[in-house]
């Protein structure tokens, strides 16, 4: 601690910034992380049942598949010449079904993630200004009213940290 006095810091203040940076890591732990865990993991619920609806719908298509198969069977036993359209018109029935259903299950899984990512990317953002309002707060605490804080300069300086930590990660 004495080799902090040659670089003009004050020991009992460096204990006091260590103390107070470690309460802020718990309260920033109890009331923002935890919170944004739990939003992602209904998130990631949400994905699930898409997920499941999508496979629904596959298993939807399927049946009329084997529906179209059964009026095939019966259309083949009437006369080959109406077996033969019929067994087309149905191919390319279950084939645009297929198709439509893929799409529908792509698009479902796509906006899902998308909107994933959207939520995310907000969380972060709020978490960011969030950090920073708490560290002008303990900084004008911790220096007390004698010390003239220039707010703005504080702001920045900690926006461009948490943005360089943030490239870090």
């Amino acid at each position: 601690m004495e080799a902090l006095q040659p670089l003009g810091l004050d020991p009992a203040l460096f204990i006091a910034y260590l103390i107070n940076f470690v309460i802020l890591l718990f309260l920033l732990r109890l009331f923002a992380y935890k919170p944004i865990l739990k939003m992602l993991a209904e998130r990631k619920q949400k994905i699930q049942e898409s997920l499941e609806e999508a496979d629904k719908v596959r298993q939807e298509a399927e049946v009329q598949r084997a529906e179209f198969q059964g009026e095939l069977e019966e259309a083949r036993k009437t006369s080959q010449e109406a077996a033969a359209r019929a067994a087309q018109e149905t191919e390319k029935m279950r084939e645009a079904l297929l198709v439509e259903a893929r799409k529908e299950a792509e698009q479902i899984r796509e906006q899902s993630h998308q909107q994933v990512e959207v939520e995310r990317q907000q969380a972060m953002s709020e978490l960011q200004c969030q950090t920073v309002d708490l560290a002008v707060d303990l900084t004008r605490k911790v220096l007390g009213e004698t010390v003239a804080v220039d707010e703005q300069a504080q702001r920045q300086l900690i926006q461009q940290f948490l943005q360089e930590s943030g490239d870090l990660s």
